[in-house]
């Protein structure tokens, strides 16, 4: 079973304790904590906060799953669908080759969201494939983007390089982060995360 990790980002992000959730007013971004994963790096640069998480065998430089959420600090600039688009231009500076999914759209709790998977058949700096799925939320004064991401042997644009059961374990993890405003009942927080 998953862990709940209420991460009050800006003030208290990422910290992972539930007894930090209850009390948090605001916006928050609610991301189920995979059991067993670890946090293993973390950074606020300028306006831009990262945290990531592995599987417990696994390591920040050395990992086959990954876990990244991301927050830019400020009133977004772009829409979330066009923040996708731009990500997999930028992954093609350091792919041999990227294939990308088309951008689901959708308001979720309110808020606007996109979702997209970019493929990287071979980075150029590690020498391995990568697939990653990226979620974007358009939160009032924050941008936030999570990923779930996949790290192996170099692949063919047109193979799917994890099992289709990893695919729908993924969308299902994305179905489950929830960016919400506990200060507003119209992006109401879900009450069994928050116990």
């Amino acid at each position: 079973m998953m862990r709940i990790l209420a991460a009050i980002l800006l003030i208290l992000a990422f910290l992972g304790s539930p007894a930090s959730a209850e009390q948090a007013v605001g916006e928050q971004l609610l991301v189920p904590w995979p059991a067993g994963w670890k946090k293993v790096f973390h950074e606020g640069k300028g306006n831009i906060e990262v945290s990531e998480l592995v599987p417990p065998d696994q390591s920040v430089n050395e990992w086959s799953e990954m876990l990244t959420v991301q927050l830019v600090l400020g009133p977004p600039k772009q829409k979330a669908a066009d923040l996708l688009k731009d990500r997999a231009e930028e992954f093609k500076k350091s792919c041999d080759d990227v294939g990308a999914g088309p951008v689901a759209e959708e308001r979720s709790n309110g808020y606007e969201t996109a979702m997209r998977a970019i493929a990287c058949t071979k980075s150029k700096q590690w020498g391995k494939g990568e697939l990653s799925l990226f979620k974007a939320f358009i939160g009032r004064q924050r941008l936030y983007v999570v990923s779930r991401s996949w790290r192996g042997e170099p692949f063919e644009k047109e193979k799917q390089p994890v099992p289709a059961e990893k695919t729908a374990e993924w969308l299902a993890f994305m179905d489950r982060v929830v960016l919400c405003d506990t200060a507003d009942p119209q992006r109401v927080c879900p009450k069994d995360i928050l116990k």
